[in-house]
């Protein structure tokens, strides 16, 4: 299958229609689902939120969309194509894709793909893989959402100490996705998930260094960094998507960014923290992001969050960045936050536990009991809380 390129709407869906059966049908082989199909399929995007239309583009710290219209993201992150068994996902993903819209008010997705499974050793396109990266997204776009296409390789163990940064293999990765949806108005580049060339106790400016330009980390020559991977997206590949470029260790702050002259140069550029780790009050979340935007250096945006009880054990374990034992009282003074500054959000994810409570009704979140709300895995009064709740209502209230 030759790469695709963006599809007009008056094609766009007999051209998903094709698409989607053909990665369904291969779903349904490996699955054995009879009713693979009809689960899968998108409904109507609610009529009653606000969806964003494209191109996007950066004008100080604000991201306008067509007709001069201010774009904030509201919405979830889809992970199932960054797995090695991406093919047992399909379906999962296209209904997280449709409650996104339909059930949770949002105006985008985030996909999270792999480099990995996109482009082997041998520098071979998977078509099938791509297949299924054109049917979600058109999947999305038939739901009225702004696509982030975003290249994650967390998930690929027999190569994860040897991709913490960008690679050439992200460059491959980002020809083949350019040339299908460079030209497109309603995508976003998040352009390598989670930069992690750090070790506990590197001096601050060894850290941006190479998440800038690159370097030796871990017995690892990385040949580039953020900086020259944005560049050739953009000059080199000439997209015009909106990019999303996440920071060092994990992206949980840019404090520093501007300190240690690590401020990107090409246009189009919005920060996307991750899980802030911050103290969790204002204070620490300015510190971490919203400086970006009082100081009138670029947009930020939340590109991936989440906020919910780990999965009981019988030894007691801790996500600190993702359980917040502060939660009931800072997960809405976080959202208040957010609100103030115009900053975006992307929940990770609609999956058990996390956003969701079940895969039964993907539109039913997930709640935070402050009497029971507990942090640790080996003693929660009542497990499976999250935030998903709270998410769902402050995107109602800020996107219809």
């Amino acid at each position: 299958m030759t790469t695709a390129g963006w599809v007009p709407a008056n094609r766009r869906l007999g051209w998903l229609a094709a698409v989607v059966g053909l990665v369904l049908m291969l779903a349904a082989v490996l699955t054995g689902s009879a009713t693979l199909t009809a689960r899968a399929a998108p409904a109507p995007a609610s009529q009653s939120c606000v969806r964003a239309t494209g191109p996007f583009t950066v004008h100080g710290t604000r991201v306008l969309g067509a007709h001069g219209k201010v774009f904030v993201s509201y919405g979830t992150t889809v992970s199932g194509l960054q797995n090695l068994d991406w093919q047992y996902s399909i379906n999962g993903d296209l209904q997280q894709i449709a409650a996104t819209a339909n059930d949770w008010c949002a105006n985008t997705v985030r996909l999270q793909l792999s480099q990995d499974n996109l482009v082997g050793p041998t520098g071979t396109v998977n078509d099938s893989y791509l297949a299924a990266i054109h049917a979600e997204v058109s999947a999305a776009e038939s739901n009225h959402l702004v696509v982030v296409l975003n290249d994650s390789t967390e998930q690929t163990t027999s190569a994860w100490n040897a991709e913490l940064g960008p690679t050439y293999g992200t460059e491959t990765f980002w020809q083949i996705l350019a040339q299908a949806y460079g030209g497109n108005p309603q995508v976003i580049f998040d352009l390598f998930n989670e930069p992690r060339l750090y070790s506990s106790g590197m001096p601050a400016a060894r850290e941006w260094t190479l998440w800038l330009d690159g370097g030796s980390f871990a017995r690892v020559d990385y040949s580039f960094g953020m900086a020259q991977l944005a560049e050739y997206v953009r000059a080199t590949l000439h997209a015009k998507n909106l990019f999303w470029i996440e920071g060092p260790r994990y992206s949980i702050s840019f404090a520093g960014m501007v300190r240690w002259g690590a401020v990107l140069k090409v246009s189009g550029v919005v920060y996307a923290v991750h899980h802030p780790a911050a103290p969790h009050n204002k204070s620490g979340w300015y510190a971490d992001f919203g400086y970006l935007i009082a100081t009138h250096i670029a947009p930020a945006v939340d590109g991936e969050w989440t906020n919910y009880e780990p999965a009981p054990t019988s030894t007691s374990t801790t996500v600190p960045t993702s359980c917040w034992a502060d939660a009931p009282t800072t997960v809405p003074q976080y959202l208040a936050f957010l609100s103030w500054m115009g900053v975006g959000l992307n929940v990770y994810d609609l999956q058990p536990g996390y956003m969701v409570q079940s895969d039964g009704n993907l539109g039913v979140p997930t709640t935070i009991n402050a009497k029971t709300w507990s942090c640790q895995s080996a003693s929660e009064p009542v497990p499976g809380q999250g935030a998903g709740s709270l998410v769902m209502s402050w995107f109602k209230q800020h996107n219809r």
